[in-house]
């Protein structure tokens, strides 16, 4: 049959592995054939005499393809490349080559699915129809081949497919896995790390609560309670925890497993640990487990032998035989570093075992832990505070969990458009994936739409706010969803961006426009009678003000687009949500934004001018009069020395010196070099003797000198703004205009 011809099982794995990796085809040329492979793609990578070397990049459909088989080759799998399928042509889906991974474990019949871009299949029940009709006679082929009591799986392997929610409910009502490009990078990122041991996360997913063939585990162990909780003590070796074990590593790749609460394993400490083992290095110290008791198989016989006395009991506790049945909560390097040693089967590892911790309580059980480790990121510690804080009693806690469920489902979801755009866990930042959980998180807490919190009253009730996690999170999320969705369709190449070059997707938008769905819905809201709970049936009434924002944001110039994007820090966010909302009022302008006309008029740069003439006279002012006051004071040679703070005159000397160096000709003095701020120092260095009558202004707050002169402090920061091109106040040029009537006038 043409199945068992494909079946090479004397494939050579080091060989395969060398292909695979191989991103390049490479070929020999006579130099007088360059020109002719140029115009077919390739480049030339060297030449000699009278040939060359010329090289061009695979497909992306034979690069995906590989990749796959490089994973499985190096998670220590013999894989056999190349199995043809015979699928009806309809199913175009599929490319016309997949493979069989196999170990002393399972057999893996792989299909391989490739799209161009990334979509999601429009017949993945045709796709699985097929499967379905062909696997029955290749599994009777393949059990042939493969004697013994193993286990046989398919896996659907895509590139570049978006795996909905009822393509997944499709794949695993057929029993069947799939690795999409989330699972792929996790496990070749996996594999990094752990190599060839990497599998048993594999093994743990692909064969959850199955029986582990030969593999029947009864250990002595001591029963106790702790914290009202069961839990037992023992000893075992740790090659048989990893095969039960596993490990829910916070990543995209582990979704379905939600909540999850793992760092990923560090590679270069899992090499220490090795190091350490092989050298005859031992862990004291217990690594945390929780067993699973629905996945069946844990028994505790009790001993003979007790003592009466003791709370304790001692036993021989029977663990589960099947994969996935035991959760690792603290300790995964400690274990993970025994998976390539020699002692793996010959030394045993101290563990704590609880029985059926909800994930929740493994998540507070992980965080008592590692309370006081940096190594728990703060992005981590975000995410998994949406799982703790969820049905917490404190309203405060509950919205910080809300705010950071729905930002992590705005980039996990795959309905969402930012899907794969917000930094989740211990994801790291890529040109696209770049907006912060944080910017999500604050945008929400400040945006109105639920209700504000002062201990467990309300302070402030949100105008979309049920008094309920759940729907409110239904609610919020989906007409976010709506209105990006409007958005992205409208600039649709644009939002697929990078970070750089992108007009729509960063954080200072993001928060910018989560604001202004918030100030649409209170529009809404206060002139029509829609319900709370029913805001996301009217979509169509939030088109309009929408329409506004994408216009506006088109019509922005080249520099007007990179003031907002530069636009920095809090103010950046506060300034990108008021310029939408000035979108908005130019096509309505009968609304009303709170704050709005006070923040235009303190943010339209009306006052600058004025206010730089101001401070350039008030600077020139104390220039002149300071230094009379020190030339009366210590007289014309002395005054400098003495008056000077010494480590402000040594700097000054710099900066006439570097001055000099830039204008040979220019004439300065250390004086000339004076910045604003720097008159303060010299006031402070002379208070009570000179300058304390002179420059105490009226009405400062405090008695010391340093409170007295606080005013040069604003000042600085005013001539700051200007010179960075921000907006001075109304309520700064106010105060700057009474300095300058003081001082001055």
């Amino acid at each position: 049959m043409i199945i068992k011809q494909a079946l090479d099982l004397n494939t050579d794995q080091k060989k395969l592995l060398t292909i695979v990796k191989q991103k390049f085809v490479r070929k020999t040329i006579l130099k007088e054939e360059i020109s002719n492979f140029e115009s077919q793609g390739f480049i030339v990578s060297s030449k000699q005499k009278s040939k060359a070397i010329v090289k061009k990049l695979k497909p992306e459909i034979e690069l995906g393809y590989y990749s796959f088989i490089q994973l499985f080759c190096e998670m220590g799998f013999n894989v056999i490349p190349n199995l043809p399928h015979s699928f009806n042509d309809e199913t175009k889906d599929i490319s016309d080559f997949g493979f069989i991974a196999e170990n002393n474990e399972c057999v893996l019949i792989c299909y391989y699915l490739y799209s161009d871009a990334k979509k999601e299949l429009s017949s993945f029940e045709n796709v699985l129809g097929n499967i379905k009709t062909n696997y029955g006679e290749l599994l009777k082929e393949l059990k042939k081949i493969f004697t013994g009591d193993k286990k046989f799986k398919v896996i659907l392997c895509t590139k570049n497919y978006a795996i909905s929610k009822s393509d997944v409910a499709l794949i695993e009502g057929q029993k069947y896995f799939y690795i999409d490009d989330d699972r792929l990078e996790y496990y070749i990122n996996l594999n990094k790390h752990l190599g060839n041991a990497s599998k048993y996360q594999l093994l743990g997913n692909l064969f959850s609560g199955q029986k582990i063939a030969n593999l029947d585990e009864v250990i002595p162990a001591i029963q106790g309670k702790m914290g009202g909780l069961t839990y037992y003590s023992f000893s075992i070796e740790p090659e048989k925890l990893l095969k039960i074990g596993y490990i829910l590593h916070r990543t995209d790749a582990n979704r379905n497993d939600m909540p999850t609460y793992q760092r990923l394993i560090k590679k270069s400490r899992l090499k220490q640990i090795e190091t350490f083992i092989n050298n005859g290095g031992f862990f004291p110290n217990s690594v945390i487990i929780s067993i699973d008791t629905n996945k069946k198989g844990l028994t505790f016989s009790l001993s003979s032998l007790q003592d009466e006395a003791s709370i304790s009991k001692i036993g021989l506790l029977k663990l589960p035989q099947r994969y996935k049945s035991v959760y690792i909560i603290d300790g995964q390097h400690r274990l993970y570093g025994y998976a390539n040693t020699q002692y793996k089967e010959t030394n045993t590892i101290p563990v704590v075992a609880f029985l059926d911790l909800a994930k929740n309580d493994q998540i507070k059980l992980f965080m008592e832990i590692n309370e006081n480790q940096k190594s728990v990121s703060k992005n981590l510690r975000t995410t998994l505070n949406a799982d703790l804080l969820w049905d917490s009693e404190n309203p405060t806690e509950r919205n910080t969990a809300l705010f950071s469920r729905i930002a992590q489902e705005l980039g996990e979801n795959t309905d969402s458009p930012l899907f794969d755009r917000v930094i989740i866990g211990e994801n790291n930042k890529t040109d696209k994936c770049c907006i912060t959980l944080d910017t999500i998180r604050d945008a929400l807490d400040k945006s109105g739409l639920f209700n504000k919190y002062k201990g467990t009253e309300i302070e402030r009730s949100g105008i979309c706010d049920l008094n309920n996690n759940d729907k409110n999170f239904d609610n919020i999320f989906t007409l976010l969803v709506s209105s990006f969705k409007y958005i992205k369709q409208s600039d649709i190449e644009n939002w697929n961006k990078s970070e750089d070059e992108n007009k729509w997707v960063y954080n200072i938008s993001i928060y910018g426009i989560i604001r202004i769905i918030s100030d649409i819905s209170n529009v809404l809201l206060t002139t029509n009678l829609y319900s709370q709970d029913k805001i996301n049936e009217h979509f169509e009434d939030f088109k309009p003000y929408l329409d506004a924002i994408i216009q506006g944001v088109n019509d922005l110039n080249d520099e007007q687009k990179k003031d907002l994007k530069t636009s920095y820090g809090g103010g950046g966010r506060i300034k990108y949500w008021r310029t939408l909302q000035g979108f908005i009022l130019s096509k309505f302008p009968n609304i009303i934004f709170d704050g709005y006309d006070e923040w235009q008029k303190n943010n339209t740069k009306q006052f600058n001018t004025q206010a730089f003439s101001l401070i350039s006279d008030i600077e020139s002012r104390l220039s002149i009069d300071i230094k009379n006051e020190l030339i009366i004071n210590f007289g014309a040679t002395k005054w400098k020395k003495v008056g000077i703070p010494q480590e402000l005159l040594k700097k000054l000397r710099i900066l006439k010196t570097e001055k000099e160096c830039e204008d040979p000709d220019i004439d300065i003095d250390e004086w000339d070099c004076m910045h604003l701020i720097d008159y303060r120092d010299v006031i402070i260095n002379n208070w009570q003797n000179i300058f304390e009558k002179l420059y105490t202004v009226q009405n400062s707050k405090g008695r010391s000198k340093k409170d007295k002169t606080e005013w040069l402090v604003n000042l600085n920061r005013i001539r700051n703004n200007i010179d960075h091109n921000r907006s001075v106040s109304e309520e700064d040029f106010k105060y700057l205009n009474n300095i300058y009537n003081w001082l001055i006038k």
